[in-house]
């Protein structure tokens, strides 16, 4: 049986997916919605009428405000995270990946038939195989939603003796060498950073 951390650590893993195919979401609900449909006059049977027309759409407008919930709980747990500052000696930006995942992922999935219950059905099902595939592999951090935010991913190496002395970085603008980070783990090897100021970087851990 897992313990809650780990199903904490599992439940960041897959918003951070979730986040990485808002652009995949964004694209699907411009390219199958029905604005035709859209209700001008608010009530139940409207909205039951555009809801039924419009089943992908709302689907993934599901999906991108789980996404924004988990942006957030991110955020809120970065703020509250007990680990102490490390500095960062070592730095290498590996956004390249990124756009990999765009290439690879994101675009061919725009392109794919959906216009049938089966093509849906596979569709989906591919986005869940792919999703399994990368919290498995701790590749979820190839997340080209977060860069249009303004975060970066970094190789990185610190001055810690412990835990975090090595791995992968996800942080908000730009990381240097020699500067501290405030850091959460997501898993053995992965973290959510924020670079903080006049910082007592020595590892007491």
């Amino acid at each position: 049986m897992k313990d809650d951390k780990e199903k904490n650590y599992d439940l960041m893993k897959l918003c951070l997916y979730l986040i990485s195919l808002w652009i995949l979401f964004f694209m699907l609900i411009v390219l199958k919605i029905d604005i035709s449909l859209i209700p001008f006059e608010i009530n139940i049977n409207n909205i039951v009428s555009f809801v039924s027309c419009n089943q992908i759409p709302c689907i993934c407008s599901v999906f991108i405000i789980l996404g924004g919930i988990g942006y957030w709980w991110f955020i809120d747990s970065l703020d509250n995270a007990k680990n102490l500052p490390v500095k960062i000696l070592k730095c290498e930006s590996v956004n390249y990946e990124n756009l990999s995942f765009l290439a690879t992922y994101i675009i061919p999935m725009v392109c794919f038939p959906m216009d049938t219950d089966r093509e849906i059905f596979v569709m989906f099902s591919v986005i869940v195989i792919i999703g399994c595939i990368f919290v498995k592999t701790n590749l979820y951090y190839t997340n080209p939603s977060l860069i249009l935010f303004g975060f970066n991913v970094y190789k990185v190496e610190t001055d810690s003796q412990k835990i975090f002395q090595q791995g992968i970085v996800i942080v908000k603008g730009k990381l240097r060498e020699g500067e501290s980070i405030k850091y959460l783990s997501l898993s053995d090897n992965v973290y959510f950073g924020r670079t903080i100021k006049n910082a007592d970087t020595r590892d007491k851990e």
